[in-house]
């Protein structure tokens, strides 16, 4: 299970990648045919508001499943490794719950401009669910990755085997040792 899970996580990393493979060479053809030609491509600012849904919001479960979201550890770093450990369990916690509401909400919205085939005002009238799609995927993986983490932190913290994350400091130190 975690294993097609890690496999799925890999791929929405990989369309954020070719988001973003796309979006500049888009931003490089837009610009180069404004100012040369002055002929850009239309609609070029919504592709890439589009296209930067799918490059922030599909890698979220990735990044949290190798625990390299930004942590406030300036409260935290004198506390014991079981406090600390605590602590990021919790914050797991309150984050499951706000992305569960924000999973309803998006996936709400994606219904709506589904059904009734939203569109943006524009030379090519692009249709909004696409990116209304790939940002209620990002948040649901990224909820259920919340919710496993929130298991086996649990799980860590009963049995007393958890260990609190790295702070950013350490992890510098490291790599440069």
């Amino acid at each position: 299970m975690m294993r097609a899970f890690d496999f799925l996580d890999r791929i929405l990393v990989v369309i954020s990648i070719i988001a973003l493979i796309i979006m500049t060479t888009m931003i490089c053809i837009s610009v180069t045919g404004r100012y040369l030609f002055n002929m850009p491509i239309p609609d070029d600012l919504v592709f890439s508001e589009f296209l930067m849904i799918f490059l922030v919001f599909l890698p979220l479960a990735s990044v949290q499943a190798v625990r390299e979201h930004v942590f406030v550890s300036i409260f935290t770093e004198w506390m014991p490794n079981r406090h600390r450990f605590i602590l990021e369990t919790f914050g797991v916690y309150v984050g499951l719950f706000i992305f569960a509401i924000i999973s309803v909400a998006v996936f709400s919205d994606f219904l709506y401009a589904w059904d009734w085939q939203s569109y943006m005002d524009g030379p090519l009238e692009l249709v909004e669910w696409p990116p209304k799609l790939a940002l209620f995927v990002g948040i649901a993986v990224f909820t259920v990755r919340l919710a496993i983490d929130a298991a086996q932190s649990t799980i860590a913290v009963i049995n007393d085997t958890g260990k609190a994350t790295k702070s950013e400091e350490d992890r510098v130190l490291a790599s440069e040792l």
